[in-house]
């Protein structure tokens, strides 16, 4: 369900992330805020650490998101970035994945919804980098839309 559509709630889920990056010393490489669901990625030394990270994003939101029906969330998958290819094939799909999902209408648009953290990669890669990186992510038919 969409329980994300209002700012408000992906604001909630964002000022979450800022406070694990704190609390557990971590940086959020890329992340994508939708409507419904989100993505990460992120590098930790412990394992281990990944339950309590998702138990404590997931929890917080469900607590601070009134009117909603529990429990919210189901599960969370996660994935290893085993290589560099494989690092910006996850990269490009989470910086993009509001335009996959049709939440900004361009690669462009990604610019200026504050949910995705596609400015910093811009500043990092270069705009027709981050775009590039974005572009190559294979089945997704990016390519009609691309300025």
């Amino acid at each position: 369900k969409n329980y994300f559509i209002k700012n408000e709630s992906r604001q909630i889920i964002l000022n979450e992330l800022l406070e694990i990056e704190k609390y557990f010393g971590i940086k959020f490489i890329a992340y994508s805020i939708l409507l419904n669901h989100y993505h990460l990625l992120f590098h930790l030394d412990k394992g281990l650490e990944m339950k309590k990270i998702m138990q404590k994003i997931n929890g917080t939101v469900s607590f601070q998101l009134k009117g909603i029906n529990k429990p919210l969330w189901e599960d969370y998958f996660n994935s290893n970035v085993l290589n560099e290819d494989s690092y910006y094939k996850v990269l490009g799909y989470i910086i993009g994945n509001p335009f996959k999902h049709g939440i900004v209408k361009s690669i462009d648009d990604l610019r200026d919804y504050k949910f995705c953290n596609y400015n910093e990669m811009e500043k990092e890669f270069g705009r027709e980098g981050i775009n590039e990186i974005i572009a190559n992510v294979q089945n997704l038919n990016w390519e009609l839309n691309l300025r």
